[in-house]
């Protein structure tokens, strides 16, 4: 009795210590901004920091904001440097130079090489950490180093939108959508000045609008009501709280605001034999793996092989979890021997998927030459399903189409009746 009740407290506060770091809430918020005079201009990370103990909340703010500063230059700046390996940060904030990202092509090569090389820094430092991009607002009447007439604002705005939104979404990292909160209000009330007299730095109203869309991204709710204005009148910092709010939750999906991959995926195939199964861990992204086999044993193996006692119906529960989050994929085996009633043979299982790498289609083939309807899903590497398809084989193989996929990693799930098996396929 006693031996019984500790292996389930035991199993208990080991499940609650993996899933805890999902639901831990954020003590103390930290940012770093690494930008140049939009974000110095108006001292926009006290704004930020200001507004956010206004809202009740705990942060700790730091900047470094040269003036004229590019990534390139962040990149081999000591203090840049030395102030992201200073902590353990929730968000690094990038802000690129203000036309540079409205440069196509030559964004490719002056920005997108030194934001991926920022961010590897940042996750090196921090793998929980998110990169987040400071997509800035366009010149008053378009790029001021173009001939004049040649450009407008709403051309350079969306060129700067496009910019920031590749280079994110490249590499599943969050906008703070301050550019297009303020073509917002430029559309919206044309007697509301965000510019400074030189036509492209902000004014107060600029950054204190920009300060209002940082908190709307960064703690995922609106900024609305928060009593805290700066220096503003009450009724138009109300104004600028309600358009930041409102660009970035109404397109929460858009700005990538989950889309940072520091989550792990939990996954795995399974081969029964008899009564010992072998477990073969495909999870993504987790160091360290809790396995519940559903006869109240357990293991922290990451490819663990288990003997059950009798047949029977058991739930199998594995959490992979890092330093961030957890994530947690059940399933139920049928543990049968060859004395049992319910034995059965074959499964219908043991596929295999080729050519992986793949450019195209794939070969989907089992070993058994069989004529049957399979379920085929697709998933990323976030766990997010692509693609969902019923599939016929015919003579065990059919061919199956991944030319739509963008390049990377994905998981292809074949189900026949209660059976699946999860193959790890790389698009390229």
């Amino acid at each position: 009795m006693h031996i019984n009740y500790l292996i389930l407290l035991l199993t208990t506060t080991l499940s609650i210590a993996a899933l805890s770091k999902t639901y831990a809430q954020v003590d103390t918020m930290k940012v770093l901004f690494l930008g140049n005079s939009f974000t110095n201009s108006n001292n926009l990370s006290s704004l930020f920091e200001q507004f956010a103990i206004a809202a009740g909340k705990t942060v700790l703010v730091d900047e470094n904001t040269p003036g004229g500063y590019t990534l390139s230059m962040h990149l081999t700046n000591p203090s840049s440097l030395q102030k992201i390996h200073s902590q353990d940060w929730d968000y690094v904030v990038l802000q690129e130079q203000s036309q540079i990202p409205s440069w196509i092509p030559e964004r490719d090569t002056l920005m997108f090489p030194y934001a991926i090389a920022l961010d590897s820094i940042v996750h090196a430092n921090h793998l929980c950490t998110k990169t987040l991009f400071f997509m800035t607002w366009a010149h008053k009447d378009g790029d001021l180093g173009l001939p004049a007439g040649s450009d407008s604002y709403e051309n350079m705005q969306q060129r700067l939108r496009s910019g920031y939104l590749a280079i994110a979404d490249s590499l599943y990292a969050p906008v703070a959508p301050v550019g297009w909160a303020w073509r917002f209000v430029r559309n919206d009330d044309d007697k509301i000045e965000l510019y400074s007299g030189d036509n492209y730095h902000p004014n107060l109203n600029g950054s204190y609008l920009a300060a209002a869309t940082f908190f709307a991204t960064i703690f995922h709710q609106s900024a609305v009501g928060v009593n805290y204005y700066a220096t503003l009148n009450s009724s138009l910092a109300t104004y600028l709280q309600t358009a930041a709010s409102s660009i970035f939750l109404d397109s929460i999906n858009l700005w990538n605001t989950y889309s940072y991959n520091s989550n792990p995926h939990a996954i795995f195939n399974y081969n029964i034999n008899g009564l010992s199964t072998d477990f073969t861990n495909l999870s993504t992204l987790a160091d360290s793996f809790y396995w519940d086999f559903g006869d109240g044993q357990m293991s922290h193996i990451t490819n663990p092989q288990h003997t059950y006692q009798d047949s029977g119906w058991y739930q199998i529960s594995l959490i992979a979890s890092n330093d961030c989050y957890a994530d947690t994929q059940k399933t139920n085996l049928h543990i049968t021997t060859p004395n049992s009633i319910n034995y059965k043979t074959p499964n219908y299982l043991n596929f295999n998927i080729f050519p992986n790498p793949t450019y195209t289609d794939i070969k989907i083939k089992s070993n058994h030459s069989i004529h049957q309807k399979v379920n085929v899903q697709v998933t990323d590497n976030l766990g997010k399903i692509i693609k969902l398809d019923n599939l016929f084989l015919d003579a065990g193989e059919t061919t199956y189409s991944l030319s739509n996929l963008k390049t990377g990693i994905y998981f292809i799930k074949i189900t026949i009746n209660e059976s699946f098996e999860i193959h790890k396929v790389i698009k390229y």
